[in-house]
C-alpha cells in the first residue's frame, strides 16, 4: 500500500496577515528578519509576505541586495 504523499506548504493565516499589514504602516522600515523575529516565522515566509504587501501597495522596496531587502511603508494621503 503506497503511503500518502504530504504536501508541505507554508502560509500565513489571513488573520495574522491583516495584523502584520496594520502594524507595518507604523514602522520606519521593515526587513524580512524583523518580520520573522516579531511574528515567529521563517525568513523565507517573511519575504513572501513582504512581496505580497509590495504588490498590494502597502510597502515599497527601498534597497535590495542578495542578503536583505529593506522596505518602507507607503504613506497614505487622506
Amino acid at each position: 500500500m503506497p503511503e500518502k504523499e504530504r504536501e508541505y506548504t507554508a502560509f500565513v493565516p489571513e488573520k495574522l496577515y491583516q495584523r502584520i499589514r496594520r502594524a507595518i504602516v507604523h514602522e520606519k522600515y521593515v526587513t524580512p528578519y524583523q518580520l520573522a523575529e516579531k511574528y515567529n516565522m521563517t525568513i523565507s515566509l517573511a519575504k513572501k509576505v513582504l512581496r505580497r504587501l509590495e504588490k498590494e501597495g502597502v510597502v515599497k522596496l527601498y534597497a535590495y541586495n542578495r542578503r536583505a531587502a529593506i522596505y518602507l511603508p507607503v504613506k497614505r494621503r487622506r
